[in-house]
């Protein structure tokens, strides 16, 4: 028997068997979510949007949630909600990919999935649990990841150059 293989024993393929039936689908539900140019690795995404002053999108999900794989594959894969984060380092993290990233979502109080998180450049946050209808998200979004226009501060006009001063007579 080969030892090397991650799916031996009768519990270990079954559990692997059963993720594979489900992240096919995934995969294939996923597929509309490339626009999103999904990250894995928290800390390098965090590390990018500090380098790029960008806010980061954090989505909480367990694969065997039908929830938060409704979340993915509906809400998060409408185009209005897509065009909302073009513009940010966006993260996808699993329950399942273990215990590190239960508790990186711990730190922004989050405890179950779905979750969505954005976390601004300065560091402040805003966290949304649970599914929610489209529209309400995005006002939520709206809300806390203004529109890039929005979040430029105001152009200050130009000085008026000083005139000169007059000559006394």
């Amino acid at each position: 028997m080969n030892r090397s293989r991650k799916c031996v024993g009768s519990a270990s393929w079954f559990k692997c068997w059963c993720r594979w039936l489900v992240l096919v689908p995934l995969a294939a539900a996923a597929a509309g979510c490339q626009e999103y140019r999904w990250r894995g690795d928290y800390v390098q995404a965090e590390k990018e949007a500090r380098e790029q002053n960008k806010h980061l999108f954090v989505f909480y999900k367990w694969w065997l949630d039908s929830d938060s794989n409704r979340m993915l594959s509906e809400e998060l894969s409408d185009p209005a909600v897509k065009a909302l984060f073009q513009d940010t380092i966006n993260l996808l993290l699993d329950k399942e990919f273990g215990p590190e990233y239960v508790e990186y979502v711990g730190k922004y109080g989050v405890t179950s999935y779905p979750a969505s998180i954005i976390v601004a450049p300065d560091g402040k946050f805003q966290v949304q649990t649970g599914r929610i209808p489209k529209e309400r998200f995005i006002e939520w979004v709206q809300k806390v990841k203004p529109p890039p226009a929005a979040r430029q501060p105001p152009k200050q006009p130009a000085k008026k150059p000083a005139s000169p001063p007059r000559a006394k007579s």
